[in-house]
């Protein structure tokens, strides 16, 4: 008799709410709501095992034109990759690891299980090669995007939804290291390009955002971390579009000296 499959024990879980950065509705500007917990689970990350209950909010006014507008959390999609256990973090340290550090599939396997094993977490070699496998499929989604099957959909989508609210995120695996810059559709969860950089300069993240632009969607706002040259950019190429600093990195800085003061 085949045994039913025991859930993972973890020695310490953060757990964390996420709701949407934009708390208004975009068409009304009324408040939003909470209809729905649109996923709720565990995400190892390199800080550790985090319980992600990701809340999902719509705009309640029956005569709005966009009420069934689904309003996500651009840092809860940040976290990992849709069905994935492992975060996103870990998914560029592995390709950062393996393309430009030239590790071979076992020294990236030992690495990776070198920084799991404070929490007692192990990670298998087949689960780096799909982590790999992930980390290469970023990469590519900035390629010819109409070429995607599911492209006219999506686009329907979009239009439904009024356009595209952007995410731009970039993940660092190290201090020093490349930057991987993710462009998302909130409302969607779709990532729309993927760059591997070495600078995060003004003209750079222009040219990040060139696939976006030659989408030819209207862009309903944007959200970003508090990088100065994320914020030019988004005002020299969409000056008219709203655009706010993620919940998470603002409140992460807000505290960072009542943090520092205990130390």
């Amino acid at each position: 008799m085949r045994k039913k499959k025991q859930p993972r024990e973890y020695v310490s879980v953060t757990r964390r709410y996420f709701r949407p950065e934009v708390m208004m509705c975009l068409t009304c500007q009324t408040p939003l709501r909470r209809y729905a917990t649109l996923s709720q689970r565990t995400v190892i990350t390199l800080d550790g095992p985090v319980q992600l209950i990701h809340r999902g909010y719509r705009c309640p006014n029956a005569a709005c034109s966009t009420q069934s507008r689904s309003y996500r959390s651009a840092a809860a999609d940040a976290l990992a990759l849709p069905g994935f256990t492992f975060g996103l973090d870990l998914v560029i340290l592995v390709g950062h690891l393996r393309l430009s550090e030239h590790r071979t599939l076992d020294e990236v396997h030992q690495i990776l299980s070198t920084r799991l094993q404070p929490f007692r977490l192990t990670m298998s070699r087949r689960e780096v090669m799909y982590l790999f496998e992930a980390y290469c499929s970023l990469l590519r989604a900035a390629h010819q995007p109409s070429d995607d099957p599911q492209w006219k959909a999506w686009v329907a989508q979009v239009q439904a939804n009024g356009g595209l609210l952007l995410s731009l995120d970039g993940i660092q695996p190290e201090k020093g290291n490349e930057t991987i810059y993710l462009v998302r559709d909130v409302l969607t969860g779709r990532v729309l390009c993927a760059e591997n950089v070495r600078s995060s300069e003004t003209e750079i993240m222009k040219q990040l955002l060139a696939p976006v632009v030659a989408l030819d969607l209207p862009i309903v706002g944007v959200i970003s971390d508090a990088q100065i040259s994320e914020r030019l950019a988004v005002a020299q190429l969409w000056p008219d579009v709203p655009h706010q600093t993620c919940q998470f990195h603002y409140l992460r800085e807000a505290t960072r000296p009542m943090h520092d003061a205990r130390q």
